[in-house]
């Protein structure tokens, strides 16, 4: 949990606080956390992996306003949500004029447990504006250019994450099951095929992409790991054929912070700037106007 404060075009991190929680009790924790708040002006609520569910589907051919009626009833056979227990959002893919149906990604949460976060904040006289899954936010470090980034993600206890980026549109996310604890490996157990590993994963994802997708070539990589072999891994993909690889450095924002505790901050941070760059944006679109 972060607070961000906007500083002339820059956002400024002035709290930050970690909590350690087991199973479904998180109340208790996070009342005492909110209790600690300074004033803030908006609340952005970010959603770890385990409280959703990410889907891929072909759009249905209904009119716009019949669109999340359909959607629903299309995930009933997709995630393991009930029907009356579903919030959900979604974003399309990009597509080519190969591809017969344009795709959507779906973000799907339990709306008795999003109540009961709401509810929570709201114990402690805060409102949230925005709730957004974890999957997507570090594009807001991402350098907007119109060739394809990917961008490799990982936090303690959680899987690998994947995302290709492209401008300021996701074109592609998904987690790497299985490779957890990454921050706990030594180099010889990296080595020991935990790479091998990630790099296949990571190369079927980009020829999915590449060739099914019809997309272009991806040629540049993120890393925004949590592990102190960062620059080893950024090597290996370097001899796996990206043309660029880059670390993702946080330390501006948390200057007093080890690695791995930095990329667990950088995610709220993300959400934070992501909220800010729209805001800009907005901005300037009303002043030109």
């Amino acid at each position: 949990m972060i607070v961000a404060t906007k500083v002339q075009h820059s956002v400024e991190c002035t709290f930050r606080r970690s909590l350690s929680f087991q199973g479904e009790d998180w109340s208790k924790q996070l009342a005492l956390c909110l209790k600690e708040l300074p004033a803030v002006a908006e609340v952005i609520l970010v959603l770890s992996p385990e409280l959703y569910q990410l889907v891929q589907v072909d759009k249905p051919q209904v009119p716009d306003a019949e669109l999340k009626s359909a959607l629903r009833w299309q995930l009933k056979e997709l995630v393991s949500l009930e029907l009356d227990d579903m919030q959900f959002d979604y974003l399309d893919l990009p597509s080519s004029h190969q591809q017969q149906a344009q795709r959507l990604q779906l973000v799907v949460s339990s709306r008795h447990l999003l109540q009961q976060l709401v509810r929570s904040f709201h114990q402690n006289h805060l409102s949230i504006t925005t709730i957004l899954p974890e999957e997507w936010l570090f594009k807001a470090f991402i350098p907007r250019q119109p060739q394809p980034i990917l961008v490799l993600s990982h936090r303690s206890g959680q899987d690998v994450s994947m995302m290709i980026v492209r401008g300021e549109q996701v074109c592609f996310s998904r987690r790497i099951r299985g490779l957890q604890q990454l921050e706990q490996l030594s180099l010889d157990a990296l080595q020991q095929g935990y790479l091998d590993t990630l790099g296949l994963e990571v190369q079927r994802s980009v020829d999915y992409f590449e060739g099914q997708m019809k997309q272009a070539p991806v040629r540049h990589l993120c890393l925004a790991l949590d592990s102190e072999l960062q620059a080893e891994i950024a090597v290996f993909f370097r001899e796996l054929g990206f043309a660029k690889v880059e670390i993702l450095d946080f330390t501006p924002w948390f200057p007093d912070l080890p690695l791995v505790q930095q990329v667990q901050f950088a995610v709220p941070l993300a959400a934070a700037m992501g909220t800010e760059l729209l805001a800009a944006q907005e901005d300037s679109l009303e002043n030109a106007s």
